[in-house]
């Protein structure tokens, strides 16, 4: 190579990777980092970002075809060499999902009964159901006389403790739960099939002139005394577990619409929604960019507690404490946040695939919902030890886990995050390897085998 073609060469390389750089951050939060304090505590720090390790200057590529011509892959892509193409999978995943039915446009994916039942209540067989559409329980059955608090069914409450969250318009918000139809058929020993796929959704009360940002369903509210209303609810969470033949714990993703919550810990980060945010308020937005004592107190942020009517005196006050479900420290950390941003980017960004859509498009509407992280193991793994944990080691849908992301505390006017109490999908679903259909790893086939009995 002669002098001139050499220096054409590492121009070349030079403008590459400015691109892969731009692409990456063309749309990203201010520089931060997280920093370390008193061992397993955190707070932001601006404009010290650590330096991002070689792997994950790489940018993690979409593709408009994901959206035009959906046709998700039964395995990750490249043989999942790395985190990026578990979150190319996962992406794929979703938007066919979320994408108009073949069989009646009405509907998504998703919501095609045919393919993906609706895990109903306790009893019931969800798999015989002819059930096409949700019917949300605000509490069990029980004694019109007791006068004992009543409480949100587990299957369409947040995971753990049954907690429930409100909107700042004081109305709960409810879960509906549906999979793949391959598990009313899975045997009950050995494996899941190698397809299974699971998901989780939250939803919100929404007026009619919030329809067109949220992908919306009317739904059957039965509330505590008399007979069932409709609703109409928008999604503000969702979660995916979906299985492939070399990764049999499943991958775990989470997506959340972009007016739910901001990051706890440095707020000017988050893009703020036109109207307001739906679970936290203005005055507990500004706490979190100038806290004190009293209204850190006065906001008791990720709080929640078991439902005692269908609207609460007080809303919920949430944030989101690790973006990207990602703590310092946690393997592969800026990898992970790298890819997820840089995807996140790339779809529904200021420029994304999604964005760019015209507003008649059925998926435009999917602009406003982004990817908050994923989880899996690393392959042939026996269990799901952290060791063997790959992607977000936190984690959590703040709509669907809220008091599961770990503690904030103040502490000379600064908020603190830590990952106390902070728990991921593996924590309630456990894996053993060639034995996941009685590890408990799915709930649902738990109850689908209940059900049958």
């Amino acid at each position: 190579m002669n002098f001139p073609q050499r220096i054409k060469s590492i121009l070349k390389g030079i403008v590459c990777i400015a691109l892969s750089l731009l692409l990456s951050l063309g749309n990203a939060a201010p520089s931060q980092a997280l920093s370390s304090v008193s061992g397993n505590e955190f707070s932001y720090t601006p404009d010290q970002a650590a330096p991002l390790t070689q792997s994950s200057l790489a940018t993690c590529m979409a593709s408009s075809d994901w959206v035009t011509q959906p046709n998700p892959p039964n395995e990750i892509p490249g043989d999942g060499e790395n985190f990026c193409q578990f979150y190319q999978f996962s992406w794929q995943w979703f938007l066919y999902l979320m994408s108009p039915s073949a069989s009646d446009a009405s509907l998504r994916n998703f919501q095609n009964t045919q393919d993906y039942p609706i895990l109903q209540v306790e009893g019931e067989d969800s798999c015989s159901s002819k059930a096409t559409e949700p019917v949300f329980f605000l509490r069990m059955v029980k004694d019109p006389k007791d006068e004992s608090e009543f409480v949100l069914p587990e299957r369409i409450s947040q995971a753990g403790g049954g907690a429930t969250i409100y909107s700042q318009n004081k109305d709960v918000v409810f879960y509906s739960i549906s999979f793949g139809r391959d598990l009313c058929t899975a045997p009950k020993e050995g494996n899941l099939p190698v397809d299974t796929t699971e998901i989780k959704t939250a939803w919100k009360t929404i007026r009619e002139d919030e329809k067109a940002n949220y992908i919306w369903i009317n739904a059957d509210v039965i509330p505590e005394s008399g007979a069932p209303v409709k609703e109409t609810l928008g999604l503000v969470g969702y979660h995916l577990a979906r299985g492939t033949s070399k990764h049999p714990e499943l991958i775990w993703t989470s997506y959340e619409h972009k007016s739910n919550a901001p990051n706890c810990l440095n707020p000017s980060a988050s893009v703020e929604p036109e109207d307001s945010w739906s679970f936290l308020s203005e005055p507990c937005s500004q706490c979190l960019a100038s806290p004190s004592a009293d209204c850190f107190k006065s906001c008791k942020y990720n709080k929640a507690q078991k439902a005692k009517k269908l609207t609460a005196e007080t809303p919920s006050e949430i944030c989101r404490v690790f973006p990207q479900g990602t703590a310092p420290g946690d393997s592969k950390g800026e990898e992970n946040i790298s890819d997820v941003n840089a995807l996140n980017d790339q779809i529904v960004g200021d420029n994304g695939i999604l964005t760019q859509l015209p507003a008649s498009d059925p998926m435009a509407v999917m602009a406003n919902y982004f990817n908050i992280g994923g989880l899996w193991l690393n392959e042939n793994s026996e269990d799901a030890s952290m060791a063997s944990q790959r992607g977000s080691l936190q984690l959590e849908n703040a709509t669907m886990e809220t008091t599961y992301q770990g503690d904030l505390t103040l502490k000379k006017s600064k908020i603190k995050s830590s990952k106390n109490n902070a728990l991921n999908c593996f924590t309630c679903h456990k894996y053993t390897r060639n034995h996941t259909a009685t590890s408990q790893l799915s709930h649902i086939f738990d109850d689908i085998l209940k059900a049958k009995k």
